[in-house]
């Protein structure tokens, strides 16, 4: 695969333009980014959200994203063509277009858009109340059409503390609730922490259990602690 980075930076300079100019043909859509951004994007810090990357497509005359990420498809004749003959084809496509004789019907043009929801790193300095409120500390991405229905957010985790089912880096579906049920896996926040561990409940007390076995069941203060929501995937 090529990187998103790459394949911005590559049409950036193919269209002779500035960091800068792309920054600012951006905001005249609506989205408000800086010259840094789309440098963090080209050095691969970070990745634009759906809604940016096909504003940035249309800026840079990017038609094939999908072909260009995951490399050539010779099932998309497209792809087995060389710049001077993709211009072609455009051309031709426009003249298709122009005459009005090959236009789809309404029902086909209609696409679904991809839901968007909020991407969450798992810091261990996140405090309670501020986690899901903070402005900071998420990017919008495009929820992937596998994801469970009742997603609400996402969270990278960190740490082998929910080691085997969940490893360092892995993403998590996270349903936003207030309540979790006894035994089941959860993201919450204790004593200016956050966690994703298993709730438990005894006549001993509340406990959040890590599944790495080597990891000591964290006693609940209840005065110090909110749930965040259900892990559903």
């Amino acid at each position: 695969m090529t990187s998103i980075g790459n394949i911005l930076a590559d049409a950036r300079r193919k269209k002779h333009l500035s960091q800068a100019e792309v920054a600012a043909k951006l905001d005249a859509l609506g989205i408000h980014k800086s010259y840094k951004s789309i440098s963090a994007w080209e050095k691969g810090l970070a990745e634009p959200n759906c809604t940016t990357l096909m504003a940035l497509s249309k800026i840079l005359g990017i038609t094939d994203i999908y072909d260009r990420y995951y490399g050539d498809t010779p099932e998309h004749p497209y792809t087995l063509l060389n710049d001077e003959g993709r211009a072609k084809a455009d051309e031709y496509i426009e003249l298709l277009v122009a005459s009005g004789r090959y236009a789809r019907h309404r029902a086909e043009a209609i696409h679904l858009s991809a839901r968007e929801v909020r991407l969450f790193h798992l810091p261990a300095s996140a405090g309670p109340g501020e986690f899901l409120e903070a402005g900071g500390g998420f990017d919008l991405v495009c929820l992937p059409p596998d994801a469970p229905k009742d997603t609400d957010f996402m969270i990278k985790i960190q740490g082998d503390s929910m080691e085997p089912q969940f490893i360092d880096g892995d993403i998590v579906y996270v349903k936003q609730q207030e309540q979790i049920e006894n035994g089941e896996i959860g993201i919450f926040g204790l004593n200016g922490k956050s966690y994703i561990k298993k709730m438990r409940s005894t006549p001993e007390g509340n406990f959040l259990l890590s599944l790495n076995p080597k990891y000591d069941p964290i006693p609940i203060d209840m005065e110090n602690f909110v749930i965040f929501g259900k892990v559903v995937g």
